[in-house]
This record gives C-alpha cells, sequence and structure tokens, in this order.
C-alpha cells in the first residue's frame, strides 16, 4: 500500500514540476485493474511516461477443494500502481507499453461447519458445527507489465483524448493460507486435511499466472 501511495505522490509531484512545460494530461481510467486516475507525460513527440493508480473490491464465493460440504464467503480486493513508458512507433495514437506494477492483491474468505460434521476433502466428517476455515491469498507486490494501446499521441497538441490499453502482467504464485478454527483444531488429522486444502487452493490459483489488463480512459492534455 505505501509503495503505491509513494507511486502516485511521484506521479503528482512529476505532473507540477512539468506543468509548465505543457507536455503534462491527467486523466481517469476504468476496467480489469478497477477504477483511478492516471498522470502522463510527454518526453518527446513519440515517447510519454504514464504513473496510474486503479482498484476495485468484489464480493466473492467459492467452494472448497475435493469432495467437502464447505463453501468460502470473501472479497477480492485490488490495487495496483503502474508506472509505465510508453512508444508510439508511427507517431500516431497506436503504442506500445512496458512497465512495473506495483501490487496490493489480495483475497480472503472463510468457510463455517454449519452441520453436526462436516466433509473436508476425502475426510468425511472431520469438521464439526462451528470449526470454521480462514483462507487468504496474497500476490507478488512487484510485477513487469507489456501492453499495447491507443491514446493521444505525445506530439500532438492538448485537448480531451481517449485512450485504451490491452496488456498482462505476471502474478506469480500466490502465497496461500489456510487456518483452522474451532473444536477440531486440536485434531492432527484435521490439521492434515486443511493443509491439503491449502495446497488444493495453491494449485488452482497457480493455473492463473498472468492477470489480463484491459482498460479505457478520458484524459486532458495541457
Amino acid at each position: 500500500m505505501k509503495k503505491i501511495q509513494w507511486l502516485a505522490a511521484a506521479g503528482l509531484v512529476g505532473m507540477a514540476c512539468g506543468a509548465q512545460a505543457g507536455n503534462v494530461g491527467v486523466g481517469a481510467v476504468a476496467g480489469t485493474l478497477g477504477v483511478g486516475g492516471q498522470v502522463s507525460y510527454a518526453w518527446t513527440e513519440r515517447v510519454q511516461t504514464r504513473v496510474m493508480v486503479a482498484g476495485a473490491s468484489a464480493d466473492v464465493d467459492f467452494d472448497a477443494d475435493g469432495g467437502s460440504d464447505l463453501e468460502y464467503s470473501g472479497n477480492v480486493d485490488l490495487l495496483h500502481g503502474a508506472l509505465l513508458v510508453d512508444y508510439h512507433p508511427f507517431g500516431g495514437v497506436f503504442r506500445l507499453t512496458g512497465g512495473v506494477m506495483l501490487n496490493d492483491d489480495k483475497i480472503d474468505g472463510s468457510a463455517t461447519c454449519e452441520q453436526l460434521a462436516c466433509d473436508l476433502g476425502d475426510n468425511e466428517g472431520i469438521l464439526v458445527r462451528g470449526d470454521r476455515l480462514d483462507a487468504t491469498a496474497r500476490y507478488d507486490s512487484v510485477s513487469p507489465y507489456v501492453g499495447i494501446g491507443w491514446g493521444k499521441s505525445p506530439g500532438a497538441e492538448g485537448g480531451f483524448g481517449f485512450s485504451a490499453d490491452i496488456g498482462v502482467f505476471y502474478l506469480g504464485d500466490p502465497d496461500v493460507n489456510v487456518e483452522l478454527r474451532g473444536a477440531s483444531s486440536t485434531n492432527p488429522v484435521a490439521r492434515d486435511a486443511v493443509e491439503e486444502e491449502q495446497d488444493g487452493i495453491q494449485e488452482d490459483l497457480d493455473k492463473l499466472p498472468l492477470y489480463p489488463v484491459v482498460m479505457l480512459g478520458v484524459d486532458y492534455r495541457f
């Protein structure tokens, strides 16, 4: 979180310092990274840098691994900061983009046994009423980004413009943790089943190493 706040602050400082040159743009963006804003600075007629901050939150429900009676309820919180370099190879609206994403992405969920006994994976009746599983997943805080896009050329005159970005950034392998709380937390067999549950969630998330980026925006160049 602090890295993203510093990134946003650096972008605002850069805008203030460069505003005299008339090459600064500010705008709003929305898409798979969430909703937020960006600041750009045109260095040449074909190259500009952008600082973007965007985030979103959503409720999610997902089943426990295997033949379990449990269902997790939780939320996904996304917060991204991006330091990007745009290159317009033909001097027009088309651009190639590369950069670094600073991420504070996390998934949290809880599942409670509401029956007399609940199955977990291949273990029948291993949990009892009131037992709760708390699952968390955290992703790498720094990721590379590559993409293409369309937007106002750095050499174009000021005014309003529209932009679009399509790309991917590398999520990496998340850090997954599942904790068992309740009467069964001292049961070694139940603890082993929870470890298997954690491994199952880890394997599911490892299948998605790339995060797709599709962003639309509107901006104003001073």
